[in-house]
């Protein structure tokens, strides 16, 4: 692909629909036919566009999204309607807020009831509209953060009568070190769960995030809600399990210029060159996304080789060392930032975070090119 294909921008993400297709696809198999699997589209897709990704997880037959906040559901409902597709449901993670009750209603959202306080607000709106207005129940197993805690799931036990005039779709709760396939903890919640359920008989349930569904069918139940590992990053930061990847970056090289040895690189002179060597500037920064931390760390492959990025990364640009490279090389006029060498988890490593991070902080600079969708978004066959 060469530079001129993103003529206004100095980078470009690449983001691959059939290989989050194939992700999803992948994630459902792991599952009996009557589990179904949700697809996680919040943070705008994890960075790469909710409403490329879930119109095309919609045409290939998902029924359950998920986003945090109501901005977030609005904004995905209206790119479905657009789709003209208006049967798949948009549950929010972190329920309905004071004041929300009339915008969720309206536009037919499902919130995900975390305390007894948006239970109760929920309720009396429902009350209220004379609706059976939908919800999903949230239980807290070992979390600490969003979900009803222990007290509070017990007076619900007690008090099942606080559920009446609400559509209960599924009672959920969320693993909190399932990417630690020996961790005790997913055991534990798991139990904790499936205690909790029986009081709440004939509802379906939904335990497992992406690390969940590689955990085994104990986790399933009736409804998995994969996020990072459709977009082709596996939450253990492992290769395998079927994934794709589905994230390409590339940059354009600005210059290349002639350094003597001696010379500093960069912002306060962090590298001072050992020999003669040619340094390129590429047009990618901390403004797009590519952080700081990768200075020094990092390799671009430009051509058929890799090369360094050393100094310090700017709000604009690297530099990267290409003494090594050829002319042929240099002549592509750009650099692919992720490589077969040096994948989304390797730059995690470096920058000393985690694939979560750099793909949902990634910038609005870098121009966004689709790969594929449309023509393989059909229902898979049952």
């Amino acid at each position: 692909m060469p530079a001129a294909m993103f003529p206004h921008a100095d980078s470009q993400l690449t983001i691959n629909l059939d290989a989050i297709l194939a992700n999803w696809r992948r994630l459902d198999s792991l599952s009996p036919a009557q589990t179904a699997t949700a697809a996680m589209v919040k943070a705008n897709g994890y960075g790469l566009g909710a409403a490329r990704v879930g119109t095309m997880l919609a045409a290939a037959g998902c029924r359950h999204f998920f986003v945090a906040s109501l901005s977030e559901a609005i904004d995905l409902a209206a790119a479905f309607r657009d789709a003209g597709q208006n049967d798949a449901a948009i549950m929010i993670l972190h329920g309905v807020q004071r004041g929300q009750e009339a915008d969720f209603a309206a536009a037919g959202l499902v919130p995900v009831l975390n305390d007894l306080e948006q239970l109760a607000r929920w309720r009396m709106w429902a009350t209220k509209t004379g609706q059976k207005l939908p919800a999903l129940l949230h239980f807290d197993t070992g979390m600490t953060r969003l979900g009803l805690d222990a007290a509070q799931t017990d007076w619900l036990i007690n008090t099942p009568q606080a559920l009446d005039g609400l559509d209960i779709r599924h009672i959920m709760s969320h693993l909190a070190a399932a990417e630690v396939q020996t961790d005790p903890t997913n055991q534990q919640q798991r139990d904790r769960f499936n205690a909790i359920r029986q009081f709440f008989p004939g509802l379906p349930a939904s335990l497992a995030n992406s690390a969940g569904c590689f955990l085994g069918s104990d986790y399933h139940f009736q409804m998995t809600r994969p996020g990072i590992a459709l977009y082709g990053i596996h939450p253990a930061g492992r290769p395998g399990d079927g994934l794709q990847p589905v994230l390409g970056w590339r940059a354009r090289i600005m210059q290349v210029r002639a350094a003597a040895a001696g010379d500093k690189v960069g912002y306060n002179g962090t590298v001072t060159l050992r020999r003669d060597s040619r340094i390129a500037t590429i047009g990618v920064g901390y403004a797009d996304g590519y952080r700081r931390q990768l200075g020094g760390k990092a390799s671009v492959r430009i051509g058929s080789a890799t090369a360094p990025v050393i100094g310090r990364v700017s709000m604009d640009s690297i530099t990267v060392d290409v003494t090594d490279l050829t002319a042929d090389d240099l002549a592509t006029g750009r650099a692919d930032l992720l490589h077969d060498a040096y994948d989304i988890h390797s730059m995690a490593i470096d920058a000393g975070t985690i694939g979560y991070e750099l793909i949902t902080q990634l910038g609005h600079r870098p121009a966004r090119q689709y790969l594929g969708g449309p023509a393989l978004c059909q229902p898979a066959t049952p």
